[in-house]
């Protein structure tokens, strides 16, 4: 005789519909938390959210922003050092650099890097009109500039370590992608150097003020 099928009971069907969700909001926030990233900081409930799911996202490497992928990847962002040394010509290395970096994995991992100091860049400050509005937002704006400049004093300690007794400065630069209207009235090689430019440390006043 044919066996009857076997359905599962409705307190496991609830079950595994919660692991689903929660698997697809581990894989969701990760990207939406760059997306919804302000001049202060994260959105303060996609924040809490990707708090409680970070341990699970990283654990699976699933905590990526995905932003450089299609349709529209936007403008890639690059790491460039100057070495100089007392004794010897001024060395400029860029990363990532694909015909320097390799195999494939190293470039993707320097570019991963790149990528992440860009992301957690905070301006100097914050100015005195946020202090008086706000000493959170304020102590928040701080916090995320001392983290930005401890990961950027890590990496010139490792060119150090690369380059014993040479001194070590590096800038940010950002990659743009030609616009289509421009690309079309006048053509030319994505790395045209008319796509690159540095992108200053400095108050966002400053910026503004350009």
């Amino acid at each position: 005789m044919d066996s009857e099928p076997v359905f599962l009971t409705k307190r496991v069907r609830l079950l595994l519909s919660v692991v689903i969700i929660g698997h697809l909001l581990a894989l969701v926030l990760p990207p939406l938390s760059v997306q919804t990233r302000g001049g202060i900081g994260q959105s303060p409930s996609v924040s809490t959210a990707l708090e409680f799911f970070e341990p699970y996202s990283q654990a699976l490497y699933i905590d990526r922003g995905y932003a450089f992928f299609g349709p529209d990847p936007g403008s890639s962002h690059l790491i460039q050092a100057a070495i100089t040394s007392p004794e010897g010509p001024l060395i400029e290395k860029m990363y990532p650099d694909r015909n320097q970096q390799w195999p494939r994995l190293l470039y993707h991992r320097h570019f991963m890097l790149s990528e992440f100091m860009h992301e957690i860049y905070q301006p100097p400050g914050p100015s005195e009109e946020l202090r008086k509005a706000s000493r959170e937002e304020a102590r928040y704006w701080s916090l995320l500039r001392a983290r930005y400049k401890h990961v950027l004093q890590s990496i010139v300690e490792h060119l150090k370590h690369e380059y014993p007794g040479d001194e070590v400065a590096i800038r940010r630069i950002e990659h743009l992608v030609p616009d289509l209207i421009d690309y079309q009235q006048e053509p030319i090689e994505l790395t045209d150097q008319r796509l690159y430019r540095v992108l200053l440390d400095q108050p966002i006043e400053q910026e503004a003020d350009k």
